[in-house]
């Protein structure tokens, strides 16, 4: 999910004494900016409450549920990525079936 105002980042977060800053640079970075956001996160957590039981009770669940606009649009970003990355790679794909032979989609 994406950042939700609950209280994930507040009194909830708890931290150890020895988080090895110097060897893992980026948990300061990350624990900096939970506690600065705190408060500030653009997910209602009633509303994606809401919608998980909208899917749950849907006739078409989907496999996944990115919820939060934050989570969709970094999925998003990265399916591009991912496209981007093997779209030059496409025909040596291809290439490595047995003559004659299609593929299929695989589960469907």
């Amino acid at each position: 999910p994406g950042a939700f105002r609950t209280d994930f980042n507040g009194r909830s977060l708890a931290v150890g004494e020895n988080r090895m800053a110097e060897s893992y640079p980026t948990t300061d970075y990350f624990l900096n900016w939970l506690t600065e956001n705190d408060g500030k996160q653009p997910g209602d957590p009633r509303k994606a409450a809401q919608a998980m039981i909208k899917v749950v009770e849907s006739e078409n669940a989907p496999l996944r549920l990115p919820l939060g606009e934050d989570a969709l649009l970094a999925i998003e970003d990265e399916l591009e990525k991912v496209k981007k990355d093997i779209e030059p790679w496409r025909q040596t794909a291809i290439d490595t079936a047995f003559e004659g032979m299609k593929a299929s989609r695989i589960g469907g």
